[in-house]
């Protein structure tokens, strides 16, 4: 059994297109200005990545800031008060880049790259932590 793959033939009233094709490249590598929509997303991927960083930066200050504390209560309400205060800034920031977003959609200001805000948060957070007391694992089990 042979398995023919055949283009589908164009019909004759449609026009050549050019080997470019336009629709996958962005408009300002077009030569184009940029448009709001491209400006609103290129500005919340600036939200997203500051975010992510601030997160990296509210784990590892957490964990050096929290280390002379005997207490892990302490050492956690530290460290969730330092992940507050560092969202509050990045949310400050986003509000400094003054992105275009229409006043229905002021949400994603908010709300643009949270999750990867805490995740990288409390990855960074216990590998610093782990970093900063690699004795604590090599206590023997009885």
């Amino acid at each position: 059994m042979k398995i023919y793959l055949v283009r589908h033939p164009k019909k004759k009233d449609e026009k050549k297109s050019d080997d470019t094709n336009t629709k996958d490249t962005p408009p300002e590598a077009q030569g184009q200005p940029a448009t709001e929509e491209s400006k609103v997303k290129s500005g919340l991927d600036k939200v997203f990545w500051i975010r992510v960083g601030l997160g990296i930066l509210a784990g590892i200050l957490s964990a050096e800031i929290g280390y002379p504390y005997t207490h892990v209560s302490s050492r956690m309400i530290i460290g969730f008060a330092i992940m507050i205060a560092l969202f509050i800034a990045s949310y400050g920031i986003a509000k400094a880049l003054k992105v275009p977003i229409p006043p229905t959609d002021k949400r994603k200001l908010v709300m643009t790259g949270i999750g990867s805000y805490f995740l990288m948060f409390l990855f960074s957070w216990i590998l610093t932590n782990t970093i900063i007391h690699p004795d604590i694992g090599l206590v023997g089990v009885r």
